[in-house]
């Protein structure tokens, strides 16, 4: 089963998308800050899906960061997947090291596709 940790600092975002990929077949750990994502992490861990807007002081990109600076257990190229409801966001998620960019709000499978697309490249 693959371990995808989903960080959002909205809980009721959090257990959604957690029962949603969970429903798909994913193994999710869901967390709302960047300390519990990163002690939530393995080697093991598939993917990140993480919402821009996190914390006062933190965003999506300082554990975007973290993970391509080798500084979390997961490895630097995990797939991470940043989402957020502001378009503008797209180009500095993807220039950071971002897989992929979600426009929030989503449909609800698109996450679960991608997931699986990235299983099989």
């Amino acid at each position: 089963m693959l371990n995808i940790v989903v960080v959002d600092d909205d809980i009721t975002n959090v257990q959604l998308l957690q029962m949603l990929l969970e429903l798909d077949g994913f193994k999710v750990n869901a967390c709302t800050n960047i300390p519990e994502a990163i002690s939530l992490t393995t080697p093991h861990t598939f993917a990140f899906v993480i919402d821009w807007h996190l914390e006062r002081n933190a965003s999506g990109s300082d554990l975007l960061h973290a993970i391509r600076q080798g500084k979390t257990p997961a490895s630097r190229d995990t797939a991470v997947i940043i989402s957020s409801g502001d378009h503008r966001r797209e180009q500095e998620a993807l220039a950071a090291g971002a897989n992929h960019f979600l426009l929030k709000p989503y449909p609800p499978d698109e996450l679960s596709k991608l997931l699986a697309s990235l299983l099989t490249s």
